[in-house]
């Protein structure tokens, strides 16, 4: 398969970009928790160390345009009376806000009833008026800080208020529906509204600082991040397993444990059966496995396939072609000293029969390195590498390559070379997509194609939807501490001759 960039346009609403940012938040759930504890825990502080009591009076007036109701008032009051009534119960409002006059004689009273001095400001400050609903009653509310101050500026309001009416409204009725109430003290909503605000601004800001830190990361989130990007097939995902051993170092996970858990089996069996297919169809023998960047599993892929196949009966040839970091070895827990296989046979050290070696417990054979060589790349790019690959296509079933990171260095497009097929491996959140774009262009250069990609360490949850669609359809976390037990297949598989 070719890799090319992808230029379709899809059709309708395209959903996948709103699962990524959510996604993306949800992997860093626990800093949106502290920004919203840390800023919740602000606010509720700002508002305790800026609180001081207040207290409220009340006194409500009925409007009506007629100067005396009487009796039948309600019988014959008209809608015409009630706009009326309305209309004047509005300019009232208006007047009891910003009348001077009004304010005056407030202040004038309260002169002499308390001796307390205000000014117009003060009495402004201190009243809030308003239209009862669906109503002609106008709410007049007094607050302050001083209980006592507060009553006597309502009392004051209901002292003046019939003279004030009748100057202002003569042909208008104004009453008293409900006389001025005791000075209580006023509910605290700033305590609410300031821990809200803190809520708002913790999560909002959490999320900016997350999607920043995505957009300039750019590293790979989903399954659809390598299919809209890159025209590549997935050929199973491969999900996060977060196993440590008592030193806090990440332990081997080999489908021979059988702590890893069955669904990590069953996904290596389910890789198993699509090489299989690629060799009934293809005539696919030799595989290479490599990665954009290290530390994205591809060592770990390349063992458990190969340690799969094996299981299946086949003889299988397991190659560590990472001659700068050889890695084979200590993913299996093999102690193997003194080999430097590739090496060994391009320099004519030893013969490839001498060189791979038999893992009676894994029914595996090797060809590895157990220590770093100089001239890798040289090494790898001798006539001698090309007739080793030869010979194992020859006398074995399968054979995989283990090649270091195609985006780091050029060895894994030499041995790409000398394959049937290449593997790609990337780990979800570990490499930024323009890596991994970088290392496809350079194995896309050389005689194999990519076969397709193994998603590695992916996550969990409702919102992983990829997971289920790109054909690694295990997708449980399983963890837990990984043993030293393992679980051996059949040993019927025989090297060809």
């Amino acid at each position: 398969m070719a890799y090319e960039e992808k230029r379709t346009q899809d059709e309708g609403l395209d959903l996948e970009p709103i699962l990524k940012f959510i996604r993306i938040i949800l992997a860093k759930w626990w800093l949106v928790l502290i920004f919203i504890l840390a800023f919740s825990f602000a606010g509720f502080g700002i508002a305790k160390l800026t609180y001081s009591e207040s207290y409220t009076s009340n006194i409500i007036f009925n409007v009506s345009n007629k100067l005396e109701a009487g009796e039948d008032f309600n019988k014959y009051n008209t809608a015409s009376d009630m706009q009326a009534s309305a209309t004047i119960a509005n300019n009232y409002k208006y007047i009891i806000e910003n009348g001077e006059d009004f304010a005056s004689r407030v202040a004038d009273t309260v002169k002499v009833t308390s001796g307390k001095t205000l000014t117009y400001e003060d009495i402004q400050g201190m009243l809030s008026v308003e239209l009862v609903a669906d109503s002609t009653l106008v709410r007049v509310t007094v607050k302050s800080g001083d209980k006592d101050l507060t009553y006597d500026v309502t009392t004051a309001i209901q002292s003046v208020y019939s003279a004030f009416a009748k100057d202002a409204f003569p042909t208008a009725n104004i009453s008293v529906a409900d006389s001025a109430t005791a000075s209580r003290l006023a509910s605290d909503s700033s305590t609410l509204i300031y821990t809200a605000a803190g809520f708002l601004l913790g999560a909002a800001l959490a999320v900016l600082i997350i999607l920043i830190r995505a957009r300039i990361q750019n590293k790979l989130l989903s399954t659809e991040d390598i299919k809209n990007k890159f025209n590549i097939n997935i050929i199973a995902t491969v999900s996060d397993i977060k196993g440590k051993n008592k030193k806090g170092d990440r332990t081997r996970l080999l489908i021979t444990d059988r702590n890893v858990g069955l669904p990590f089996i069953e996904t290596f069996k389910l890789i198993r059966t699509k090489l299989e297919n690629a060799k009934l169809k293809k005539g696919f023998s030799v595989f290479s496995i490599t990665s954009s960047t290290e530390s994205e599993g591809k060592t770990t892929c390349s063992a458990n396939i190969a340690l799969s196949l094996a299981k299946s009966g086949k003889s299988v040839l397991l190659i560590d072609a990472d001659l700068r970091k050889p890695a084979v070895c200590k993913t299996l827990g093999i102690a193997i000293e003194g080999e430097k296989g590739i090496y060994d046979i391009v320099n004519g050290n030893k013969t490839f029969e001498e060189s791979v070696k038999y893992i009676e417990n894994y029914n595996l054979y090797l060809l590895v390195c157990s220590a770093a060589v100089a001239d890798p790349s040289e090494t790898l790019a001798s006539d001698q590498m090309a007739k080793i690959v030869e010979q194992a296509k020859r006398e074995f079933d399968y054979v995989i390559i283990d090649c270091p990171p195609a985006g780091v260095v050029a060895d894994a497009a030499i041995v790409a070379n000398y394959t049937d097929t290449i593997i790609f491996v990337t780990a979800e959140e570990r490499v930024a997509i323009p890596q991994i774009e970088y290392a496809l262009s350079d194995i896309m250069t050389t005689k194999a194609d990519v076969m397709g990609c193994i998603y590695n360490r992916a996550g969990t949850g409702t919102l992983k939807v990829a997971a289920e669609k790109s054909g690694g359809y295990f997708s449980n976390r399983y963890g837990g501490y990984y043993g030293s037990s393992y679980y051996y297949g059949s040993r019927n598989h025989k090297r060809r001759k």
